[in-house]
């Protein structure tokens, strides 16, 4: 009994019970000012098919959401509060997403699947 329930709780993060499913992202670009200034941003594929993103600290920045077969810019979008939701459905596909802002890049790639 003891090993079944482990065996359950180390399934939950590939279940996603635990939230949406991120987006890997990495640094492209960062200028020359201290590490504490920059922000750093998380998106996430929520359930409904759309993309949130998020920064650390309030600042602005610009989403840029691509077709990653052809890079055809499908959305692109600024916010000035920390927080973006690109509320449009995507459909099954593979996607690139760049976010920017004066201090730092970061760009990821992720899929959706319609299952």
């Amino acid at each position: 009994m003891k090993h079944m329930l482990l065996l359950l709780l180390s399934l939950i993060p590939f279940i996603g019970i635990c939230g949406e499913p991120e987006i890997e992202l990495s640094q492209i670009s960062v200028t020359d000012h201290h590490k504490s200034e920059i922000p750093v941003f998380h998106a996430e594929l929520e359930l409904n098919q759309s993309v949130s993103v998020t920064a650390d600290q309030q600042s602005t920045f610009t989403v840029s959401i691509y077709d990653a077969t052809n890079m055809t810019l499908l959305y692109q979008g600024d916010t000035y509060d920390g927080y973006y939701h690109f509320t449009n459905t995507l459909s099954a596909g593979s996607y690139s997403i760049e976010i920017s802002c004066d201090d730092v890049s970061y760009e990821g790639e992720f899929e959706i699947n319609n299952d």
